[in-house]
């Protein structure tokens, strides 16, 4: 039934101010499917940026999608450095991987994973 995961969306309040941060951030470009909707690429994967509103308010508290990353404190060094906050974490899983999640500037959970 599933194939790959294709989308994250994140419901925010300015599109265009969520898209250009994460689009620096990840050294892309930000595109626009219509004037509701900015989108970036990275890989094989879309980050979405839909207006947030009463069925989707977004925010903490929805699902968080994690980045695998190869230095968790460097990667939470550069998320602050952009404005972001840690929220939860790092900790150590029980697996022995290292993990946190950040907030960014415009209130959406960033998920960071470090494999052991």
């Amino acid at each position: 039934m599933f194939n790959r995961l294709e989308a994250i969306v994140f419901f925010v309040a300015d599109i265009h101010a969520a898209a250009n941060w994460y689009a620096q951030l990840l050294a892309t470009e930000v595109q626009y499917e219509n004037p509701q909707y900015a989108f970036i690429q990275r890989g094989s994967i879309s980050i979405g940026f839909h207006p947030a509103d009463a069925k989707c308010p977004g925010g903490v508290g929805g699902t968080t999608a994690y980045w695998k990353v190869d230095d968790l404190e460097q990667s939470i060094k550069i998320l602050e450095k952009n404005g972001a906050v840690l929220y939860r974490g790092p900790i150590q899983t029980d697996l022995g991987d290292h993990a946190a999640i950040m907030l960014d500037p415009f209130g959406c959970t960033i998920g960071l994973h470090q494999v052991k």
